[in-house]
């Protein structure tokens, strides 16, 4: 019997223990992301932030990935291009999927660069979003956001980036945000680049 007893109460402390880690763990998190939202004028509800950052629409999330054993947490980052692509316009890192149907002839797409068309699939590719994919500058920022990130996409005008786990101190938060918003502002200026060779 006491045997018994010093077990559960092992396992009693223990589970305490945990959800006390989970709880703090937690509480950081939620404070950290209120700080960057302070930082940059925007709002936060827990373990979500919305507002306009460095002058573009974002709003920043967590969401389950998996299932069962294998379920893990995200953090998925949605920023506007505040214009810079059409909204019909889609680009997302080009799969297996992708490359076979290129064998048979289905393929998307494609810039003219084979670097670039190798790596990333696109779907109703205007001469706007041609000319802006061209600049060397958004290419290199679409190259950095493949390594970058866990998975990305660019869809109806918004970026779309996520990265595991949950990022735990606002400077953390900084560098999670820091590739998507560099690649906003090169679209950007490529698309007011390209706007003024037009209307020239």
């Amino acid at each position: 019997m006491h045997h018994q007893t010093l077990t559960l109460l092992i396992l009693t402390t223990a589970l305490v223990i945990v959800f006390f880690i989970i709880w703090y763990v937690h509480k950081v998190r939620v404070a950290a992301w209120a700080e960057f939202a302070n930082r940059h004028g925007m709002h936060a509800d827990g373990l979500e932030l919305e507002g306009t950052y460095e002058g573009y629409p974002m709003r920043l999330e967590t969401q389950s990935r998996g299932s069962g054993k294998n379920q893990y947490r995200v953090t998925v980052l949605h920023l506007s291009t505040n214009g810079a692509l059409p909204p019909e316009f889609s680009l997302e890192p080009e799969g297996l999927g992708d490359k076979l149907l290129k064998l048979f002839g289905k393929g998307d797409e494609e810039l003219g660069d084979e670097q670039f068309d190798k790596r990333f699939d696109l779907s109703n590719l205007t001469a706007s979003a041609t000319e802006v994919l061209r600049h060397p500058s958004v290419q290199q920022h679409l190259y950095e956001m493949l390594s970058y990130y866990r998975a990305f996409h660019i869809r109806e005008g918004w970026i779309q980036a996520e990265q595991r786990d949950i990022p735990s101190t606002a400077d953390a938060l900084e560098e999670l945000t820091g590739p998507a918003l560099m690649l906003a502002h090169t679209l950007e200026e490529a698309a007011g680049r390209t706007q003024g060779r037009t209307a020239g």
